[in-house]
């Protein structure tokens, strides 16, 4: 697939069915996420988490909803969650764009590998708020979760997008 058209492709998926993601699947997504680029080639303070678990899932979804006051699934039912946390940097407010950088190549590469996935914002909050969440989530002492991801097996089709100048652009 060429760039253009993964990117028309990617969508928000915001259903999943319960099969897991494959490992030579996954092992894709992470090998696009590490590649993504990081300011200041900082990358021993960026971290992935992958959580799978299904009673850590649960949980997670669970605490979203009552910090979010939501009654549906914040994580749609996606067998997989991945996290990005990012520990102290120089420069205020980059790991958030370094984070971006590093989502969006994972949702590429899993558009690429026919799954869906979609930015669960809401989930590093969580992560970070609720005692002991961070710990089971694997992310390591002196790194904050910033925001995730779920991925899975698509539950839904959606069409490709027009790619369009959807954003005002200023050219000077």
């Amino acid at each position: 697939m060429e760039l253009l058209e993964a990117i028309s492709k990617r969508r928000a998926i915001r259903a999943y069915t319960d099969e897991k993601v494959s490992e030579a699947k996954l092992e894709m997504v992470l090998k696009a996420g590490c590649a993504a680029p990081v300011g200041r080639s900082l990358y021993e303070k960026m971290h992935i988490a992958v959580i799978q678990e299904e009673s850590l899932l649960k949980e997670i979804s669970g605490a979203m909803k009552a910090n979010m006051h939501m009654e549906d699934d914040p994580l749609y039912n996606a067998s997989t969650l991945i996290i990005v946390s990012a520990a102290e940097m120089p420069y205020p407010g980059i790991e958030i764009a370094d984070t971006a950088c590093i989502l969006e190549n994972m949702m590429l590469e899993a558009t690429e590998q026919g799954l869906g996935s979609v930015v669960v914002w809401g989930s590093g909050m969580t992560v970070n708020h609720v005692p002991g969440l961070r710990q089971k989530a694997g992310i390591p002492d002196g790194y904050s979760a910033v925001s995730g991801i779920v991925v899975g097996e698509k539950a839904m089709e959606v069409e490709p997008k027009e790619l369009a100048f959807s954003i005002k652009i200023s050219r000077v």
